[in-house]
């Protein structure tokens, strides 16, 4: 997250705490926003976006895409801190890593919601049909 954080120039999204929304509108999470420009060829709004000239662009590319595969969903999926200093130092190329936001395609919203007796159960299921249920106790105490 900081790699991405050096490369854009900004943190990686600024939260008003007093609102609880982002300062900027329209802000979108840096690091899924660099993924989409990657993604879909367009690396070069990343620069632009970000002040880097055309003498950096091969440097900033190698950061994003270290960056990216730091920030995989599953911990089996990062690379090891000895490989990340070898791929950041420019030892060979770097393998174009998968999406590391395809798991928040899965999450849909909570479907289901109650209360009973001081307990709070909310229910979410995932989009492969499993299921996720959270569960919240009240104790009220009276003197």
């Amino acid at each position: 997250m900081l790699v991405f954080e050096i490369i854009g120039r900004r943190r990686n999204l600024v939260v008003d705490e007093t609102r609880g929304s982002n300062t900027a509108e329209g802000q979108e999470w840096y690091p899924k926003w660099v993924w989409m420009r990657l993604e879909h060829g367009r690396f070069e709004e990343v620069m632009a976006a970000s002040g880097i000239g055309s003498e950096e662009r091969e440097k900033a590319e190698r950061m994003c895409m270290v960056a990216l595969w730091c920030i995989q969903y599953q911990p089996e999926a990062r690379p090891a801190m000895n490989s990340i200093v070898r791929m950041l130092e420019g030892e060979g190329p770097i393998a174009r890593p998968v999406n590391p936001f395809a798991y928040m395609a899965n999450l849909d919203v909570v479907i289901s919601d109650s209360s009973s007796c001081g307990v709070s159960t909310a229910t979410a299921t995932s989009g492969s049909g499993d299921s996720v249920q959270s569960t919240t106790t009240r104790h009220d105490i009276r003197r």
